[in-house]
């Protein structure tokens, strides 16, 4: 008999055969085919390495940058990244202090580039993906808004008039408000936003008005990106 089942153990043998081997003998026999497996007729399964896109727009959220940086501080910074002042956003909250950037990459290996520059620069930076309705919600400031810090509660409309004397300027868009300092503990403070026509005369605003007075206090003037 164990010619039989070396016999049957050389050839080919079918599932029926094997079988057979196994209840007479007590053996257990393991039966390899000759012929490859078929993948079922229904898979969905995708091919590997095809079921990312990376062509399309790819977006991403910049967390741990500082209050008064700028878009071109962070386009440099990711230098390579194909990146332009349209394909970033900084996320304010209520008091207008920058959170977070949300930037909008050409394509997904834009995407990965910029993390291997964070990661080359030593990860000053954290990168996490986003989404369009995230890039959406934010609203773009474009560098043609002021932010005016430091005025006493009593100023008003006419007192940012004065204190923004020579400059060209959406009178209309003069906007003051209260919001609490920094500390938990500390009084509100009133804030002002001013937009201009242009980035260019945000600028000069900032420039000739940063740090001058307004009413007898001392202002600090920081352009919203």
């Amino acid at each position: 008999m164990s010619c039989i089942v070396r016999a049957a153990l050389r050839s080919n043998c079918s599932p029926s055969v094997c079988a057979f081997v196994q209840r007479s003998f007590g053996l257990p026999v393991r039966c390899f085919s000759t012929e490859a497996e078929q993948p079922p007729l229904n898979s969905t399964t995708p091919p590997p390495f095809f079921d990312v896109d990376h062509s399309g727009v790819t977006y991403a959220r910049l967390l741990g940058i500082r209050k008064h940086v700028l878009k071109t501080d962070i386009i440099n910074f990711l230098e390579g990244c194909n990146l332009t002042l349209e394909d970033v956003k900084f996320d304010y909250n209520r008091s207008l202090i920058p959170v977070s950037t949300l930037l909008q990459f050409p394509s997904r290996d834009s995407y990965d580039n910029a993390i291997r520059v964070i990661v080359k620069k030593g990860r000053i930076y954290k990168l996490d993906r986003a989404n369009r309705s995230q890039w959406d919600i934010v609203k773009p400031y474009d560098g043609k808004t002021i932010l005016i810090q430091g005025m006493a509660r009593t100023a008003n409309f006419e007192d940012v008039v004065r204190t923004l004397s020579g400059c060209e300027y959406d009178s209309s868009s003069i906007n003051l408000f209260l919001r609490r300092g920094e500390e938990w503990a500390a009084e509100p403070i009133k804030l002002a936003t001013v937009r201009f026509h242009s980035r260019t005369q945000a600028i000069n605003a900032f420039i000739a008005k940063n740090g001058t007075f307004c009413q007898n206090s001392r202002i600090s003037v920081q352009i919203l990106q």
